[in-house]
C-alpha cells in the first residue's frame, strides 16, 4: 500500500489582506473616537449624543462593551468645521 504524501502548505501569507468587515459593519470605541477629537472621553460622547449617533451595546453585563458605526461617525466627523 503506498504512503499518501500530504504537503503542508501554509497559505496566511501569500499577499493576502487582512480580513475586514464591510464598513457598514465596522464599529468604533468612544476612547478612539475621543482620540480622534483629541478630547475627553466624556465631551465625545456628549457629542455623539448631540449628533444623535447612537452607541450600539456589544455584549451584556460587565463583559459588556459600548461601540458607535464608524460610518456614522466618519460621515459627523467629516461634517465638522475645523477652526484655526
Amino acid at each position: 500500500m503506498a504512503k499518501a504524501h500530504s504537503k503542508s502548505v501554509d497559505r496566511s501569507h501569500q499577499g493576502e489582506q487582512e480580513w475586514r468587515p464591510p464598513e457598514r459593519f465596522q464599529t468604533v470605541r468612544l476612547q478612539t473616537v475621543a482620540e480622534l477629537l483629541d478630547a475627553s472621553r466624556s465631551s465625545a460622547r456628549r457629542w455623539l449624543k448631540e449628533a444623535g449617533i447612537r452607541p450600539i451595546a456589544v455584549g451584556r453585563g460587565a463583559k459588556g462593551a459600548i461601540r458607535y458605526r464608524w460610518p456614522d461617525v466618519r460621515k459627523w466627523l467629516e461634517s465638522l468645521q475645523c477652526v484655526e
